[in-house]
């Protein structure tokens, strides 16, 4: 049986520490490269369910038609529950999801008008979907929510902050499975790209607090 001197069975075991050490920095790294969060949108709780609702009177829809850019454009539900729509003439749509708004107007476009017509629609604003933007605001009260609708984009459409807002000191009051949620939020760090902007859903309440002097 052959034996290694000592220098040779020392050099093998300092060989040995380095690769098992290098292997966990390599695997360290990737696992810190992997796990590395984005800098994007924050979601807070869960989905408000009403966005799952029925279209209503003074809703605003994009609806586009494929290859027919002449047809597509935004459209509002009628104070009688009716979209007057290019062709198809007045459908009604207060009461409709949109998949049944949609069918609607593929069979009445369909045939005579379109040979298999492609249309996609979502909503621009919903009227019975707002968010209440309160406190230190020009325009106080409730404004219209809207797909992707950020804290940021609400105070916005309240007209902006007031000349006495604390800017960094903004609540969110979000009622979710029957509780109550409060946070509050940096606006004017995340207007700055400093924090993570935060997404709203219908029903939700921004409070602006009023700067301590």
């Amino acid at each position: 049986m052959a034996y290694l001197s000592r220098d040779a069975l020392n050099l093998s075991v300092v060989a040995a520490v380095m690769t098992a050490s290098t292997a966990g920095f390599f695997a360290s790294t990737v696992s810190c490269a992997r796990t590395r969060p984005r800098a994007e949108t924050m979601v807070v709780g869960p989905r408000n369910p009403n966005l799952a609702g029925r279209l209503d009177v003074e809703d605003l829809l994009e609806i586009r038609v494929y290859g027919e850019p002449e047809l597509s454009g935004n459209y509002r539900v009628g104070t009688g529950g009716t979209i007057d729509f290019p062709l198809a003439g007045s459908v009604v749509a207060e009461g409709l999801t949109i998949a049944q708004f949609q069918a609607e107007l593929v069979k009445r476009l369909g045939g005579a008008y379109l040979k298999d017509p492609q249309i996609t629609i979502m909503y621009k604003e919903r009227n019975n979907a707002k968010v209440s933007v309160l406190g230190q605001v020009q325009k106080p009260g409730p404004v219209p929510y809207f797909a992707n609708m950020t804290i940021v984009d609400a105070i916005a459409a309240a007209g902006g902050f007031t000349g006495i807002a604390a800017k960094n000191s903004v609540t969110l009051r979000r009622e979710a499975n029957g509780h109550v949620e409060l946070k509050t939020y940096p606006v004017a760090d995340i207007s700055e790209g400093r924090s993570t902007n935060v997404s709203l859903f219908p029903g939700d309440v921004v409070v602006v607090d009023e700067r301590l002097f």
